[in-house]
Protein backbone atom coordinates (compact mmCIF):
# COMPACT_ATOMS: atom_id res chain seq x y z
CA UNK A 1 0.00 0.00 0.00
CA UNK A 2 2.84 2.36 0.79
CA UNK A 3 4.36 1.74 -2.66
CA UNK A 4 1.18 2.85 -4.47
CA UNK A 5 1.01 6.07 -2.45
CA UNK A 6 4.65 6.85 -3.30
CA UNK A 7 4.06 6.44 -7.05
CA UNK A 8 0.86 8.48 -6.88
CA UNK A 9 2.75 11.37 -5.27
CA UNK A 10 5.54 11.13 -7.87
CA UNK A 11 3.04 11.06 -10.75
CA UNK A 12 1.10 14.01 -9.29
CA UNK A 13 4.30 16.03 -8.88
CA UNK A 14 5.38 15.38 -12.47
CA UNK A 15 1.92 16.32 -13.74
CA UNK A 16 1.90 19.56 -11.74
CA UNK A 17 5.36 20.58 -13.00
CA UNK A 18 4.35 19.79 -16.60
CA UNK A 19 1.23 21.94 -16.33
CA UNK A 20 3.22 24.85 -14.88
CA UNK A 21 5.88 24.65 -17.61
CA UNK A 22 3.20 24.43 -20.30
CA UNK A 23 1.45 27.51 -18.93
CA UNK A 24 4.72 29.46 -18.82
CA UNK A 25 5.52 28.54 -22.44
CA UNK A 26 1.97 29.44 -23.49
CA UNK A 27 2.29 32.90 -21.92
CA UNK A 28 5.71 33.76 -23.41
CA UNK A 29 5.59 36.76 -25.70
CA UNK A 30 5.30 35.72 -29.33
CA UNK A 31 3.93 38.69 -31.18
CA UNK A 32 5.99 38.63 -34.36
CA UNK A 33 5.37 36.21 -37.22
CA UNK A 34 7.46 34.84 -40.03
CA UNK A 35 5.78 33.59 -43.19
CA UNK A 36 7.54 30.83 -45.12
CA UNK A 37 6.82 29.28 -48.52
CA UNK A 38 8.75 26.10 -49.41
CA UNK A 39 10.99 26.73 -46.38
CA UNK A 40 12.02 30.17 -47.66
CA UNK A 41 11.23 33.29 -45.62
CA UNK A 42 8.71 35.39 -47.55
CA UNK A 43 7.86 38.06 -44.98
CA UNK A 44 8.19 38.97 -41.30
CA UNK A 45 5.36 40.90 -39.61
CA UNK A 46 5.38 42.76 -36.30
CA UNK A 47 1.77 42.26 -35.18
CA UNK A 48 1.72 44.85 -32.35
CA UNK A 49 3.20 47.43 -34.72
CA UNK A 50 0.37 47.24 -37.25
CA UNK A 51 -1.82 50.34 -37.37
CA UNK A 52 -4.18 48.95 -40.01
CA UNK A 53 -4.97 45.49 -41.43
CA UNK A 54 -2.46 44.03 -43.89
CA UNK A 55 -3.21 41.50 -46.63
CA UNK A 56 -0.39 39.33 -47.95
CA UNK A 57 -0.83 37.27 -51.12
CA UNK A 58 1.46 34.29 -51.63
CA UNK A 59 1.55 32.61 -55.04
CA UNK A 60 -0.27 33.36 -58.27
CA UNK A 61 -3.10 31.35 -59.84
CA UNK A 62 -1.98 29.11 -62.67
CA UNK A 63 1.70 29.66 -61.87
CA UNK A 64 2.95 26.35 -60.47
CA UNK A 65 5.93 26.35 -58.16
CA UNK A 66 8.48 23.58 -58.21
CA UNK A 67 7.17 20.11 -57.35
CA UNK A 68 3.57 20.90 -58.36
CA UNK A 69 2.79 23.41 -55.60
CA UNK A 70 0.61 25.96 -57.44
CA UNK A 71 -1.06 27.21 -54.28
CA UNK A 72 -2.39 30.66 -53.64
CA UNK A 73 -2.75 31.76 -50.04
CA UNK A 74 -4.10 35.06 -48.78
CA UNK A 75 -3.05 36.01 -45.26
CA UNK A 76 -4.68 38.76 -43.23
CA UNK A 77 -2.91 40.39 -40.29
CA UNK A 78 -4.23 42.90 -37.78
CA UNK A 79 -2.80 44.35 -34.61
CA UNK A 80 -2.03 41.34 -32.42
CA UNK A 81 -3.49 38.57 -34.59
CA UNK A 82 -3.19 36.82 -37.94
CA UNK A 83 -5.13 34.31 -40.02
CA UNK A 84 -5.14 32.47 -43.32
CA UNK A 85 -8.02 34.30 -45.00
CA UNK A 86 -8.21 31.99 -47.99
CA UNK A 87 -6.36 29.18 -49.68
CA UNK A 88 -6.92 27.12 -52.78
CA UNK A 89 -5.95 23.91 -50.99
CA UNK A 90 -8.50 21.11 -50.81
CA UNK A 91 -8.75 20.61 -47.04
CA UNK A 92 -9.04 24.28 -45.92
CA UNK A 93 -7.69 23.33 -42.47
CA UNK A 94 -5.45 26.40 -42.44
CA UNK A 95 -8.44 28.67 -43.12
CA UNK A 96 -10.63 26.94 -40.51
CA UNK A 97 -7.95 27.56 -37.87
CA UNK A 98 -9.15 31.18 -37.78
CA UNK A 99 -7.48 34.08 -36.03
CA UNK A 100 -4.37 33.22 -34.04
CA UNK A 101 -2.69 35.54 -31.58
CA UNK A 102 -0.23 33.29 -29.74
CA UNK A 103 2.61 31.19 -30.97
CA UNK A 104 1.93 27.79 -29.47
CA UNK A 105 0.61 26.32 -32.73
CA UNK A 106 1.68 27.67 -36.14
CA UNK A 107 -0.69 28.09 -39.06
CA UNK A 108 0.28 25.55 -41.72
CA UNK A 109 -1.04 25.03 -45.24
CA UNK A 110 0.68 21.76 -46.03
CA UNK A 111 -0.48 21.33 -49.66
CA UNK A 112 0.80 24.82 -50.55
CA UNK A 113 3.83 24.57 -48.24
CA UNK A 114 3.06 27.81 -46.38
CA UNK A 115 3.89 28.17 -42.69
CA UNK A 116 3.10 31.10 -40.43
CA UNK A 117 5.19 30.74 -37.29
CA UNK A 118 5.34 33.00 -34.27
CA UNK A 119 8.46 34.18 -32.52
CA UNK A 120 9.11 36.63 -29.72
CA UNK A 121 12.28 38.40 -28.84
CA UNK A 122 15.51 36.38 -28.83
CA UNK A 123 15.39 35.82 -25.07
CA UNK A 124 12.14 33.83 -25.25
CA UNK A 125 12.20 32.31 -28.73
CA UNK A 126 10.55 28.86 -28.72
CA UNK A 127 12.23 26.25 -30.88
CA UNK A 128 9.75 23.46 -30.27
CA UNK A 129 6.74 22.41 -28.22
CA UNK A 130 6.70 18.76 -27.18
CA UNK A 131 3.45 17.38 -25.90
Amino acid sequence: MKSNKFWLIIFGGITAVSVIIGFIIWRLPSDHVRIYKNGELIEAVNLPGLNEPVTIRIGEPGEPDDDFSPGVNIIEAERGRIRMESSDCRTQMCVRQGWVSSGVIPIVCLPNRVIISFFGNDEHDIDAVVG
